[in-house]
């Protein structure tokens, strides 16, 4: 991956801050996600952990601000990749609700990607989790 590691973990955290629960189900998902992007686990998770601690309190505004800023460092041809990464941390505990869509869209907005690539996506995604929990 050329993206850098800590911009990645920026979007992991705001992906695992959606829902405001960092349980073992996600750092699962991180440990895959570590591997798939050949990433030391032990320093992905201390950059996502920094990561959520910046981002804990913040406002929804913050964040995509945040997540902004954090964008203009990701490789192009990375993008997508990171969504699906978010993707993943959000689908993991087997529950999708409206704060989490609304978050995984200003994740793909930030990324340059059109709001219907990312609701196909996510939706191609949804239909392989077949005990996935919708929430409105």
């Amino acid at each position: 991956m050329k993206t850098d590691i800590k911009h990645l973990a920026a979007y992991a955290a705001t992906a695992i801050w959606a829902d405001g629960e960092y349980d073992e189900a996600e750092k699962i998902a991180l440990e895959e996600i570590a591997d798939a992007f050949e990433l030391d686990y032990e320093l992905f998770v201390k950059e996502v952990d920094a990561a959520l601690d910046e981002i804990r309190d913040k406002s929804e505004e913050e964040v995509d601000e945040y997540l902004r800023a954090h964008s203009v460092e990701v490789e192009d041809d990375e993008a997508e990749l990171i969504y699906m990464a978010a993707l993943q941390i959000v689908l993991v505990d087997g529950v999708l609700g409206a704060e989490e869509v609304s978050n995984l869209l200003s994740i793909a907005s930030t990324l340059g990607m059109d709001d219907e690539m990312a609701v196909l996506l996510l939706a191609d995604m949804v239909k392989e989790e077949p005990e996935l929990t919708i929430e409105f």
